[in-house]
């Protein structure tokens, strides 16, 4: 729901009317924030439920409190950089003097940063339904918010007020979980072990981060045009569904992993083939109608960003593939981000000498390779550290099979 409310919000903006150039100065707030805000918010994420599975019933309750402020606290942090930062964070990560409705936008963070464990404190008390029903709630909500705002005169100012609202009726039910399932009272002890278990996450999301921050910046240094970095962000998106419930599967079965390792492979290879099912033929699907849809669904200015997104859904192939969740499980956490430095390295090479060859679509082709690196190098890890064989969590007969069949959709796709 969060990754469709993102692809919806960017067709509604499409439709409303609004400049190329305004859209572009969304999605600048949107990558200044994701920017500083991605590496702790993922990394603390990702660490929940290894740390919460292995803690007693008292201590995970006090850690529910606590990292409900944590995560305020961080986000306060934030602010207060974006807010003094101004003069020199919009123009060192945009290359623009100034970023319209930064400051507005900086409120927005500080309070809708808090919420984004809710899922989390729902997934940990067993509540499915809760998940989706705060998902249908608050990301409704938000496209309500941007869109209805914009639609009735206000102007992309009045959409993200309306954000900053609901963000603080967000943050106030955020805080009544925190207070239902956890224990007030700060306990430093839990805390400690649970930032030394993330350190390593945040620092391989902070790799991420810089892979992300260093592919705007090169298209913005080679092109110089917010309307190119618009056809730019539209497009260099992966298949929503797909990278959701890939994701999905990877955190639900962390605990099944820790606590029963050899029952959790079993499970990931029967899940993730299931999902290799529904995933793969879907994908295929769109690469066939994304070229004549996205001029349809956005409007004729973002048609080159088709291809694009074509070469991003090819990701697909390494996306299937979940090591990280079996490395999390074992509490080999440097491991990713060990990795993730190689993958960085990789990236900032290949995306300099692809972007000189062939545009755009070189730099996509750059992210989907520097995945495979990320995927190879934490599979080896399992293989040859932690002694697990690929085939007991992957069913490489429907995998090869599929994978190859995306390769040639794509290649026909791209010459008829």
């Amino acid at each position: 729901m969060r990754l469709g409310a993102a692809v919806l919000t960017g067709i509604l903006l499409a439709k409303s009317g609004l400049p190329t150039a305004e859209i572009g100065a969304w999605e600048m707030l949107l990558y200044l924030g994701t920017t500083l805000t991605f590496f702790w918010v993922n990394g603390l994420l990702q660490g929940i439920a290894p740390v919460y599975t292995k803690l007693g019933e008292a201590d995970r309750k006090a850690f529910i409190f606590n990292h409900f402020l944590l995560f305020s606290s961080i986000a306060a942090a934030v602010f207060l950089l974006l807010i003094f930062g101004e003069p020199w964070i919009a123009p060192a990560l945009t290359g623009m003097t100034e970023v319209p409705h930064f400051r507005l936008f900086a409120l927005y963070l500080l309070l809708n940063l808090p919420s984004f464990p809710v899922e989390y404190f729902y997934l940990l008390q067993e509540r499915p339904r809760s998940i989706v029903a705060w998902g249908v709630v608050s990301f409704g909500l938000h496209l309500v918010a941007l869109f209805v705002t914009i639609q009735m005169g206000y102007g992309l100012e009045g959409g993200i007020t309306a954000l900053v609202i609901l963000s603080g009726l967000k943050f106030l039910w955020t805080a009544g979980l925190a207070l239902r399932f956890g224990r007030i009272g700060f306990d430093g002890k839990i805390m400690v072990s649970y930032l030394v278990f993330c350190a390593p996450l945040m620092l391989s999301n902070v790799v991420s981060n810089l892979m992300l921050l260093f592919d705007n910046w090169l298209v913005g240094w080679h092109f110089g045009d917010p309307a190119v970095f618009a056809v730019y962000r539209y497009g260099a998106r992966e298949f929503p569904l797909a990278t959701a419930l890939v994701s999905a599967l990877g955190v639900a079965l962390i605990p099944l992993l820790t606590n029963s390792p050899r029952a959790g492979l079993a499970e990931l290879k029967t899940k993730s083939r299931r999902l290799m099912h529904w995933l793969f033929p879907l994908t295929i699907i769109l690469l066939c109608i994304s070229k004549p849809l996205f001029p349809i669904v956005f409007n004729p200015d973002f048609a080159a960003s088709a291809d694009l997104f074509n070469i991003y859904l090819l990701t697909l192939a390494s996306r299937v593939l979940l090591p990280a969740s079996i490395v999390l499980a074992k509490g080999d956490s440097r491991s990713i981000f060990w990795v993730s430095v190689l993958e960085l390295g990789v990236k900032f090479v290949l995306g300099f000498v692809f972007i000189q060859f062939w545009g755009l679509p070189g730099l996509a082709f750059s992210v989907v390779l520097s995945f495979w690196v990320e995927k190879l190098g934490l599979i080896w890890i399992l293989e040859k550290k932690h002694g697990i064989n690929t085939a007991d969590w992957v069913d490489w007969k429907w995998y090869l099979g599929y994978s190859a069949a995306l390769g040639a959709a794509y290649w026909a796709t791209s010459n008829f």
